[in-house]
């Protein structure tokens, strides 16, 4: 985890995304607590009190993260700013593009233990922006089954 502020660290395919000078820096608003979707249903049988519970497997998480994008803040140019935000953008598009494979989302928690999902970008939503210096993201994901303790307990 290369940012000291961060209460979970994030890392997507490998790549922080959680730099340490702030410019790029997402963390997860939804899908580190919720459960998974679940296939499968419960059967109900005429004259039968109650239901069959069928057998049930998890499906899907939807997993939300927030951040923003910002230039390097030790830059005073202003093209050089500008440039430098629209290569952090690329970048953050690039690795969570829609038409990509899905990934290990890995969660470094408070306590220490270590988290891991397969999860595939699903969309980004941009939430405000100052065009060259700051755009505030929403990255929706789809993650596989739910989260596997790496480490921990």
């Amino acid at each position: 985890m290369s940012n000291p502020y961060a209460v979970v660290g994030l890392t997507y395919d490998g790549a922080d995304i959680q730099l340490a000078d702030f410019t790029i820096y997402f963390w997860v608003v939804s899908g580190l607590i919720e459960t998974p979707t679940v296939r499968g249903v419960d059967t109900v049988v005429p004259a039968l009190a109650g239901r069959v519970e069928g057998n049930r497997v998890n499906d899907v998480l939807p997993i939300v993260l927030e951040g923003a994008v910002m230039a390097d803040p030790s830059l005073t140019d202003l093209s050089a700013m500008r440039s430098d935000w629209r290569t952090n953008v690329r970048a953050v598009r690039s690795l969570f593009a829609s038409n990509r494979a899905r990934a290990d989302l890995v969660a470094t928690l408070e306590d220490g233990d270590i988290l891991t999902i397969s999860a595939r970008p699903m969309n980004i939503v941009q939430l405000r922006s100052v065009e060259g210096e700051y755009v505030g993201l929403n990255i929706e994901l789809e993650g596989y089954d739910d989260w596997a303790v790496v480490t921990g307990s």
